[in-house]
């Protein structure tokens, strides 16, 4: 089962791995092979994205003991995501929390950036902005998130009515940011589309 369920997780067939990977917890004589069922789980159902059985594999590879550090992590992220993707935002805020301690990793500023994302849609626009000026200030590595970060900077300063602040930092992303193909300048476009026939 194990050598089956890794084959069909390498050729991208995640369902079908994902139920070989079920077969195995099922039948699991020791801890080893029940987390190596439960890794694979978390992965597949990831990566097939059902996000009901995602939340149920982290929550099983939390309760178990002699967990590795970093798969605790991941759990914890992929349940975050999932959690996301079904509009839980106070159960992916507590996770995202957890995962937004550094911003080095992707996972991390992924995180971060989503805790101020949700604080902001839920109205709490004074710690979303305290949120952003820690991450600038932790200078992730991550331009993408980065980016998002400012993008997400420039609405709360149009939702504080400061559409000239907007406008500056929206302007420098536009005139400093590099990939051309990743939506980013796509989203400065758009909102300094909005801030311009705002002022007509």
């Amino acid at each position: 089962l194990i050598s089956a369920a890794s084959i069909l997780y390498d050729r991208e067939d995640y369902d079908s791995s994902l139920d070989n990977y079920e077969r195995l917890e099922g039948i699991a004589s020791n801890d080893r092979i029940r987390l190596t069922a439960l890794r694979g789980q978390l992965a597949s159902a990831y990566q097939a994205g059902d996000a009901e059985k995602t939340i149920s594999a982290a929550g099983k590879i939390n309760k178990l003991t002699n967990v590795p550090e970093e798969l605790l992590r991941e759990a914890v992220f992929m349940r975050a995501k999932a959690n996301y993707s079904l509009n839980n935002f106070d159960e992916a805020l507590t996770d995202f929390r957890k995962t937004a301690r550094e911003v080095v990793s992707t996972e991390g500023a992924e995180s971060k950036y989503r805790v101020a994302e949700i604080l902001y849609n839920s109205d709490n626009v004074d710690e979303a902005e305290k949120i952003i000026h820690e991450f600038i200030d932790q200078k992730s590595p991550h331009q993408y998130w980065m980016a998002k970060v400012f993008l997400l900077l420039s609405d709360i300063s149009v939702k504080k009515g400061d559409n000239l602040q907007a406008r500056v930092t929206l302007e420098s992303l536009r005139d400093y940011y590099t990939v051309k193909d990743d939506g980013i300048l796509d989203e400065v476009r758009a909102k300094l589309a909005v801030l311009n026939q705002d002022n007509q």
